[in-house]
């Protein structure tokens, strides 16, 4: 332990006086915390004096080996980064949300020719063509923010003009510009209409459509008057329901902390216009040796307003934030206005945000029961599992795989990983498969395993191969998608690495469980719970592997159709690739947006030949 601490103190005197990100990574590289400084030495200093108090840093330094950083420009940019550094390896010692790790975002997306509504968890600033709303605690909101929004304001789900109309234009959900019976123009100005409705501006939009509906009359255009009618009594009618919390027509946050057992939920209500707009609730897991409110409420404003799509100017805390400042320079970046963070002390204020403690205590207590509930299904599931294929003890970790390709072109595998019957997302890892281009999935699964099976611990034979920290643990059931063939080479492949592993087969047709040697596989019941659990398992396999695949293939797709455009060179590519993505994006860009880009002369080229 002595001699960890002063490895890594005498990393310290490389580290430079500079704003930017810090990670401590374990003993076998893997990133056990992230944090941001506006001064990098001086920060990462402090984790070896006396005057860091928090409870989880005796914990993260007696596991802590290595320190790595990266320097940047500002302390804004430092946030974005520490941002995605903890949702790509979500730290142990870091504050981390549940629920799917990452907020839900509604999106438009402008890259089809009749911009498609949809929803994502990831948040790509630099994407100019996505639009985000948001974020949102859970995917049923945002389900049920679209139904709505289509009932009010229908909206197509087609992406091009045709002779053909979506499914919801025979459901008057869809105002039919997918077979122009409204223009793209006019489709446009009723995105704009939900943009406002989706960030809350109600009034400004039962404004605008009191004068349309006039203009409509007297130009006796009454079908556009009938329709903007019923859309004006469907909003007043949705205002009415809606509960006043103040007469004067403010645009509030308020944010409220409750925390038990290990876990914390942050209770935000969003006041718009005066009116209680949303309430949304975000349980965080907080790491060894629990951690701070204010850490915690730190975390959550610093995360929301980097990625919200709506930041008001009073933003009111239960209790201070750790680095308010750094929130005001978020929102101010962001959104081009300045914000107050402050606590209020009494009346109406003060009042809500103790409601809204209340709120999240009680959420934090529903949500830590019905968490109880799934952990009880899953014991039972590894306990199952246990007896059904006589294995030595509850599996812990299990990896499952699968072979992904389209007729042998652009191969991968894709091992995912459930550590006490839950997916551990930050250890799946996918592998781009060489040695084989013709389909042969008996042989891709071989060379998958044969290079996981390289990264087993204290394995002398292929310690040369490798690097330090590049080991994997072992895992106590292995679990391969296929059935007697698949498993056979798993089989063939541990016995020639002289490894005793328990493996499992488990095929698609009838769910059907084949184990080494046995002809005669083993049929659960669609109920019973270890079944369950081998289903999630390798479902996970298959979406991780042809996610991977899809990606693959459409960077292929962009390679072979600007190989053939004269002019079009790597460096060119890389710019299209970063700028619009797939080559569906690049053919439907202007000619403007193209322009932007590679310049005039080759803008037409592309054009011409796409």
């Amino acid at each position: 332990m002595k001699s960890q601490i002063l490895n890594l103190k005498s990393k310290i005197s490389d580290i430079p006086k500079k704003p930017g990100i810090y990670q401590f990574l374990d003993k076998n590289g893997g990133v056990i915390y992230v944090g941001k400084a506006k001064n990098l030495k001086s920060r990462v200093g402090q984790y070896f004096g006396s005057h860091d108090n928090r409870p989880q840093l005796p914990y993260l330094m007696a596991e802590a080996v290595d320190v790595n950083y990266t320097v940047v420009t500002n302390e804004l940019e430092s946030a974005f980064l520490e941002n995605t550094i903890i949702k790509q390896y979500s730290p142990k010692y870091n504050i981390d949300l549940k629920d799917d790790k990452n907020y839900a975002f509604i999106t438009i997306d402008y890259s089809t020719q009749i911009p498609s509504f949809g929803y994502t968890r990831k948040f790509d600033p630099k994407n100019k063509q996505l639009k985000y709303f948001g974020p949102y605690s859970a995917a049923y909101k945002i389900k049920n923010t679209l139904n709505l929004v289509r009932k009010i304001f229908p909206f197509c789900a087609a992406q091009k003009v045709s002779s053909r109309p979506c499914f919801y234009y025979y459901m008057h959900r869809c105002p039919g510009v997918c077979i122009g019976k409204i223009s793209l123009e006019e489709y446009n100005l009723q995105l704009e209409k939900i943009t406002k409705f989706i960030k809350g501006n109600t009034s400004e939009i039962i404004s605008e459509i009191k004068t349309e509906m006039v203009a409509a009359a007297k130009a006796k255009k009454f079908e556009t008057a009938a329709r903007l009618r019923d859309q004006l009594r469907s909003l007043e009618i949705l205002r009415e329901r809606q509960n006043v919390i103040l007469p004067k027509k403010v645009d509030w946050d308020l944010v409220s902390l409750g925390n038990s057992d290990g876990y914390a939920c942050i209770n935000l209500f969003k006041i718009r216009e005066g009116k209680l707009f949303d309430k949304e609730n975000f349980v965080y897991e907080l790491p060894p040796g629990d951690g701070e409110d204010a850490d915690v409420l730190q975390t959550f404003l610093e995360r929301y307003y980097l990625e919200t799509s709506v930041a008001p100017k009073f933003v009111y805390t239960q209790i201070p934030a750790t680095d308010g400042e750094l929130i005001q320079h978020i929102i101010s970046s962001r959104f081009n206005h300045k914000a107050e963070i402050s606590v209020p002390q009494k009346g109406k204020i003060s009042k809500l945000i103790n409601l809204g403690k209340l709120n999240a205590e009680e959420y934090l207590r529903n949500w830590l029961s019905s968490q109880a509930g799934n952990l009880d299904k899953i014991n039972q599931a590894l306990a199952q599992l246990k007896e059904t294929l006589k294995l030595k003890s509850i599996p812990k970790r299990i990896e499952c795989y699968d072979i992904s390709n389209t007729q042998g072109t652009n191969p991968v595998g894709s091992m995912v990983v459930f550590v006490d019957g839950l997916p551990a997302k930050s250890q799946y890892r996918k592998f781009k498969i060489q040695g084989k281009k013709t389909p042969d999935d008996f042989a891709m699964m071989r060379e998958m395993l044969t290079r996981r099976l390289a990264r087993l611990p204290n394995d002398e034979k292929n310690q040369e191969s490798r690097t330090k920290n590049q080991t994997w643990d072992i895992p106590d059931l292995i679990v391969i998608d296929g059935g007697k063939g698949q498993l056979g080479v798993a089989v063939d492949v541990l016995s020639t690495n002289h490894l005793s592993l328990s493996t499992i087969g488990l095929a698609k047709r009838i769910e059907e469980i084949f184990l080494p040697n046995n002809p005669t596989p083993i049929i659960l019941g669609h109920d019973q719970p270890a079944l369950q659990l081998l289903q999630r398992l390798r479902d996970e396999a298959h979406r991780f592997g042809i996610t991977f695949h899809r990606k693959l293939r459409s960077k292929e797709a962009i390679k072979s159709a600007l190989d053939i455009i004269p002019g079009v060179g790597p460096k060119t590519k890389k710019l299209l690739k970063q700028k619009f993505g797939t080559i569906n994006q690049i053919k439907t860009a202007s000619l403007e947006e193209l322009e932007a880009v590679v310049g005039e002369k080759l803008a037409a080229t592309i054009k011409k030949n796409l």
